[in-house]
């Protein structure tokens, strides 16, 4: 694993730690945005810059999935909430287990336990893994970003250094496997638009009126 990864996570797990020593109560008015994205919509920028206009820890796939992998890094970052925090997330997972029909795997369970942990601490942008889906009974803002075939092509092009066919390729197989996560670990359809509070379109919106709408919505 990355050592700057490892870092971040330390870094905010340390945060959370502190502010569970302060006492600070964050449940009912904890902000967090879970942004889905389509690949090549630019929704990563979105989410960087989202973070940084709000001054929000972001929660990118790679950090995401070291927490997950690593089940030990899950289990101390449920110790950062109370004994009632960490009550809940458990009484969350197995609602949604039941609610959704799921067949959980030791991942499935991790990942569950991870994104609850960081939706009760709030002041979060999370990309990516399902988190709209998860944090489904938490107070959360949920976006998906979208494009045309050819802007996202484009983006990907420049972006991997792709001729417009691999880009193609590329796209759709990546849209394939996000849409067959979400099947597998939460039984939803990510195309649905009733799962999302805003879409927006960066083939229309520049990523700095997104993030600006996006603000208006917490608002």
């Amino acid at each position: 694993m990355n050592r700057s990864i490892h870092k971040i996570i330390d870094e905010q797990v340390k945060r959370w730690e502190m502010q569970k020593k302060r006492d600070e109560k964050s449940v009912d008015t904890c902000r967090v945005i879970t942004i889905s994205r389509e690949f090549g919509s630019r929704g990563q920028q979105v989410a960087e810059a989202l973070a940084h206009a709000l001054e929000y820890d972001l929660f990118h796939h790679e950090i995401l999935e070291s927490m997950i992998k690593e089940s030990q890094n899950a289990k101390v970052l449920l110790e950062t909430l109370d004994e009632k925090g960490m009550n809940i997330v458990e009484d969350l997972v197995a609602e949604l287990v039941h609610e959704h029909h799921l067949w959980p795997d030791e991942y499935s369970k991790i990942l569950l336990r991870v994104l609850n942990t960081i939706g009760r601490h709030g002041n979060a942008v999370i990309l990516g893994r399902g988190a709209n889906f998860a944090l489904k009974n938490i107070n959360a803002l949920r976006v998906r970003i979208v494009a045309p075939d050819a802007l996202r092509r484009k983006v990907v092009q420049e972006a991997r250094g792709l001729n417009a066919e691999d880009a193609q390729k590329m796209m759709v197989s990546t849209d394939a496997n996000r849409t067959a996560f979400i099947r597998r670990y939460f039984n939803a359809d990510t195309q649905d638009p009733a799962n999302y509070d805003l879409v927006l379109n960066t083939g229309t919106l520049p990523v700095e009126k997104a993030v600006s709408i996006i603000q208006a919505a917490l608002a």
